[in-house]
């Protein structure tokens, strides 16, 4: 799992059958290796659980095509059947292809409290950091301005992958993607909207020049990237808009306009 605190990369997405990802990390095996994080399991699984406004505003800046967005999401991870006990507060800015992250964690306790208030205050190593108050900051402004709450809890199975030579490549198999409507990180029942279909997502992170064999994959499998939103398509599987009308669409335009009066660090 992905613990860094801060970064910078690409991210290219494709959609595979189950015949095309087998082949495909056959072809890969002599030049990655499973990341260590896996455990000895090979993979585990990913719990996000995304915030959005009443009018779902940063699912609206996704499927109107903003190339400058954001998503604000709370995420844990869940190792045969047993939840980490780490939180992790996540910002995603993406621009096209550029994605940029924020992140820190908080223990389970304190995910109770913040669910509660909102806030994190009495943490001192959170509190003192200056970054981590910087991003507290992003969070409250959007919150007041967009009333932004938890929408959508997402899971999936990840496969994950590291470069052999160099470490700044990464490779995902993101399977079995469900979601649902709900407010609890931690929820643990089986009543999921299936979103994936069948399909694994095939996500390349890297930072720098892509090497040589994974253009040569994407050439030899005749791949072609996709703009797949885990949130947007699990909010369509939720069928969370299916009772909003132009209304929301309105307030979403509208919205887009205060845009250029968020925190300077929104700019990058």
């Amino acid at each position: 799992m992905d613990t860094a605190l801060h970064f910078r990369r690409f991210e290219f997405k494709y959609l595979l059958n189950k015949a095309e990802e087998s082949r495909i990390k056959r072809y890969l095996a002599r030049y990655m290796v499973p990341d260590p994080q896996a455990h000895k399991t090979g993979s585990y699984e990913v719990v996000s659980l995304y915030f959005d406004s009443p009018a779902f505003y940063y699912y609206h800046e996704k499927t109107d095509g903003i190339k400058k967005r954001k998503k604000i999401r709370l995420r844990t991870y869940r190792t045969e059947n047993a939840f980490s006990h780490d939180v992790f507060f996540e910002i995603k800015r993406k621009i096209d292809a550029v994605v940029l992250k924020d992140r820190f964690s908080f223990d389970r306790g304190r995910y109770v409290s913040f669910m509660e208030q909102w806030n994190l205050t009495g943490v001192p190593h959170l509190n003192d950091d200056k970054n981590v108050s910087k991003i507290l900051h992003e969070f409250d402004w959007e919150r007041r301005l967009r009333s932004i709450s938890p929408k959508i809890l997402v899971a999936y199975e990840r496969e994950p992958f590291l470069g052999k030579y160099n470490q700044h490549v990464r490779i995902t198999f993101d399977r079995a993607i469900r979601a649902r409507e709900d407010d609890n990180l931690f929820y643990a029942g089986d009543e999921w909207e299936d979103v994936s279909r069948g399909k694994t997502v095939m996500e390349i992170k890297f930072t720098g020049l892509l090497p040589f064999y994974i253009t040569k994959v994407i050439h030899l499998f005749n791949l072609e990237r996709v703009a797949f939103s885990k949130y947007c398509n699990s909010v369509d599987a939720c069928g969370s808009l299916s009772y909003k009308d132009s209304s929301s669409r309105t307030l979403f335009s509208v919205q887009n306009n205060f845009n250029h009066f968020q925190p300077i660090w929104n700019l990058l």
